[in-house]
């Protein structure tokens, strides 16, 4: 008899580890990105690196899901950055630095989260660039704080608010998402608490949206999000929306996004193309900064940035790249590509910059896992 039992509760444990094991999944997964970048910038001569994530961010990923019947489910993910040319995980004190989440799922009401995430706006802009933003030729190479003044004003130009700054990333947040299923229609909330804190320590009062629609080709989207502790104390308004459209041969796109901070504002203009070419894709990519504040002088200061790009991938996990970049500025503009010699937006500066060009090349492999 006590055999029987001990068969049976044996037999029930099973069962309920099986059962437990289909309703619920944990994974890892990630990127190896490392490039080999020169980076010229014009009267302060040439840097060569090693840098990480010039294609994908290089990065490690943890997330799990359970389903808890009903259509409803619950799950975490943990993505955080890694420095693969050096080994180390993301500098600034945050081990999962990308996104840091649970949420609750249900299929007919969406998804609430909470934690640290992607800013709506980012999203959107991201989406819309045939770089993702990433390497010498991504549409992020104008976020800068010392050049744009818009971001300078708003968030300073010390680097813990540069890390801090909420245009890619978002602390103690709370969001709401669309379910799927509604037509092509995507949309989002977000809210992130202060917390009696400055956004130089990483604690944004912000609130924002995101609304997109995509089908037969088209992908339309736009975002905003509103930062109220600011370091000056006037409200910060980052915007992006945009529109493409996939004709088989060629995708293109374009897109805006607008920093704008009382009389200052940067609005960065996207047009962009991805073109298959083989087992491989070709990107394009132009964008222009125009800068406007409160005397003509700074209005001028304004930068363009030329990308080209070929991705090859060699199987489905892994592929090289080669990218090349030229960012030109105007008047006072000091914009310039990343990993180059150290430049100054100030004239009495001896790597003063204004009004030259920054131009650098790439190549690099990437593996996800």
């Amino acid at each position: 008899m006590n055999a029987f039992i001990r068969h049976a509760v044996a037999g029930f444990l099973g069962l309920a580890a099986l059962q437990a094991g289909a309703q619920s999944s944990v994974s890892i997964s990630g990127t190896v990105d490392v490039s080999v970048r020169q980076v010229h910038n014009q009267g302060l001569g040439s840097v060569t690196s090693q840098v990480s994530g010039a294609n994908s961010t290089s990065k490690l990923v943890l997330q799990g899901r359970e389903n808890l019947g009903d259509g409803l489910s619950a799950g975490f993910y943990l993505d955080g950055t890694i420095l693969a040319d050096t080994g180390a995980m993301a500098t600034g004190g945050s081990f999962w630095d990308r996104r840091s989440t649970v949420s609750l799922a249900s299929r007919q009401w969406g998804e609430l989260r909470m934690g640290r995430d992607w800013v709506p706006t980012h999203l959107v802009w991201s989406g819309f660039d045939p770089f993702s933003t990433l390497g010498i030729a991504g549409a992020n190479s104008f976020r800068s704080f010392t050049a744009s003044r818009a971001l300078g004003q708003a968030f300073g130009t010390a680097p813990e608010t540069q890390a801090a700054n909420p245009t890619l990333r978002v602390s103690n947040a709370l969001e709401y998402f669309l379910p799927s299923g509604l037509g092509g229609f995507q949309g989002s909330l977000i809210v992130t608490a202060g917390e009696q804190g400055t956004t130089a320590a990483g604690f944004t009062r912000a609130n924002g949206f995101r609304l997109g629609w995509s089908g037969a080709g088209w992908s339309l989207a736009g975002a905003q999000l509103t930062t109220r502790n600011t370091s000056s104390g006037i409200p910060f308004k980052d915007q992006s929306y945009g529109i493409s459209y996939d004709f088989g041969w060629l995708k293109a796109s374009l897109a805006q996004r607008r920093w704008i901070h009382g009389p200052d504002r940067t609005v960065n203009t996207l047009v962009g193309a991805s073109i298959p070419a083989g087992p491989g894709v070709i990107k394009l990519s132009y964008v222009k900064a125009d800068q406007t504040g409160a005397t003509a002088a700074q209005s001028a200061n304004d930068a363009d940035l030329l990308g080209l790009g070929y991705v090859y991938s060699l199987s489905r996990r892994t592929a090289l790249y080669v990218h090349a970049a030229r960012i030109s500025n105007r008047a006072g503009a000091s914009f310039a590509v990343a990993g180059g010699p150290a430049v100054s937006g100030a004239a009495s500066a001896a790597n003063y910059f204004g009004g030259r060009t920054s131009t650098a090349f790439e190549i690099g492999l990437r593996q996800d896992f």
